[in-house]
């Protein structure tokens, strides 16, 4: 009797541990990211966060289902001068290219290196460049700064996940 009573203990929890795991969430499901005429924005990484290969580069970028990539307005560039003149460089701090788009322009890392800009301005949604300014000088991650035009992607909200 009391043999079976460890056995069907030891059943039930095998059965429990194995119902537990399936469907929970502990095996990876990528979703795509799709447009109003299902046409590929990219893959789910998070809620709101969507990775897509743009020039070669995965890159990701926050997107909302009504509104479409996040607008961020306005983004730091780097330089390695102190007249801002030069290549601009933006920060890169994940294994994923991070773009932020700041009006029509996606801005993105195309590689990782580690340097210590000495200028910096913003550069806004609408166009216009912010005065030069120092930059603190310090070691970071930053990469040479891709840009893409948001409106190539041919996108429209709104926007929905499929497994």
């Amino acid at each position: 009797m009391r043999f079976s009573r460890i056995f069907a203990a030891v059943g039930f929890a095998l059965a429990v541990a194995a119902g537990a795991s399936a469907g929970n969430g502990n095996s990876p499901q990528a979703f795509r990211v799709l447009d109003k005429h299902n046409k590929l924005v990219g893959y789910s990484l998070s809620d709101n966060l969507v990775a897509r290969q743009i020039n070669g580069t995965w890159v990701t970028f926050y997107a909302q289902p009504a509104s479409g990539i996040f607008d961020s307005r306005a983004i730091y560039v780097y330089y390695l001068t102190t007249d801002c003149s030069g290549p601009r460089y933006v920060t890169h701090y994940s294994n994923f290219s991070e773009g932020t788009r700041v009006g029509p322009t996606l801005f993105y890392p195309i590689d990782a290196q580690v340097l210590a800009p000495r200028s910096q301005r913003v550069i806004s949604g609408n166009g216009e460049e912010g005065l030069c300014g120092l930059a603190p000088g310090v070691d970071g991650s930053y990469g040479s700064a891709g840009t893409a035009d948001v409106s190539s992607f041919g996108l429209e909200t709104p926007f929905k996940a499929i497994p």
